[in-house]
């Protein structure tokens, strides 16, 4: 064997060895980052920041505490990945986090989420994503209706359930309240056995101040058979949102810090769901009006270190005030 050929084969080696160390990483990343070992999970994806997967993640981890962090790094994913639609996603997605502070966040989100939609038209999230952009955001920031509906019609033609979903949310979001609620009753009879649209009438009766009504359709949600992935979000999210419920309308305190508690060890990782962080929070809210401020201040303390700056702002108010 020539020494040339044995160069070749010692070099492809090393790269198959080089590839497998790389994706170890990743991999160990991403379990660090489900087991809630986030600064771990952070160190590892940096290990690796020239990967677009890890630019990615890390985007997505940082839009819950640091905007501009994650924009730097979906930036960066950006330029190295031109054809992967949860790049885009992610991308609009964090123009959304500004909160439309300015025209051209607003601009890099609605032409995000529409290239991610005509890489993949067959996805719900991302024609979702891109109807409730034209139906939150104002005609100056790039908002349409009339696009807003073409996309109700389609959601409706992958999946009349999501569709249903869709065009009430769509008149949630016009406060056409009366018709939201009779579409909603209609949905409910309709798929009665999954927790989806029990979860939607428990946010619109939270919307109205009706606590009691809220609790009680979020119970339903709580009790019903989860299937999908996305009657898996509707489930854990009724979980939450009892909570809150619960701190709200200072009512249910009992059944409000067990649905919390069960949210944050059994929640799974998944889009859509609250963050645990704020579920915490939430958690010390209820404990504070059900006499447990010791364990309330507990955890508002180290609520106060979070990165997320909001959080933090607010924990450190609610231990101030016990």
């Amino acid at each position: 064997m020539s020494t040339n050929l044995v160069s070749k084969i010692l070099f492809a080696g090393c790269l198959s060895f080089s590839n497998l160390a790389f994706a170890d990483t990743l991999e160990q990343a991403m379990i660090a980052l489900k087991m809630g070992q986030t600064e771990q999970a952070i160190d590892l994806f940096k290990e690796q920041k020239n990967n677009p997967d890890a630019m990615l993640y890390l985007a997505k981890i940082y839009m819950d505490s640091d905007l501009d962090e994650a924009e730097d790094w979906i930036e960066q994913a950006l330029e190295v990945n031109l054809n992967n639609a949860e790049v885009y996603y992610v991308h609009g997605a964090t123009g959304i986090g500004f909160h439309f502070s300015a025209l051209s966040y607003a601009e890099k989100s609605v032409n995000s989420f529409t290239k991610a939609v005509e890489l993949k038209p067959d996805s719900i999230k991302y024609r979702k994503e891109l109807m409730q952009f034209h139906t939150s955001a104002p005609d100056i920031a790039g908002g349409d209706l009339e696009i807003a509906k073409v996309q109700i019609e389609k959601l409706r033609q992958l999946d009349p359930k999501v569709g249903l979903e869709a065009e009430i949310n769509y008149e949630l979001s016009q406060d056409n309240v009366a018709l939201a609620d009779t579409l909603l009753q209609r949905a409910k009879h309709t798929y009665n056995d999954i927790p989806d649209f029990f979860f939607q009438a428990g946010m619109l009766q939270q919307r109205k101040e009706n606590y009691q009504a809220a609790f009680e359709e979020l119970t339903r949600a709580i009790s019903k058979n989860a299937d999908t992935q996305e009657s898996v979000v509707a489930k854990y999210n009724a979980l939450y949102q009892l909570g809150r419920t619960s701190v709200l309308g200072e009512t249910n305190i009992d059944a409000g810090i067990m649905a919390l508690k069960q949210y944050l060890s059994k929640a799974p990782g998944l889009d859509g769901l609250s963050p645990k962080s704020w579920t915490e929070f939430r958690l010390a809210n209820l404990m504070v009006l059900n006499s447990q401020k010791l364990e309330a201040k507990t955890i508002y303390l180290r609520l106060a270190k979070a990165d997320n700056k909001e959080l933090a702002k607010q924990a450190k108010k609610a231990a101030k005030k016990i």
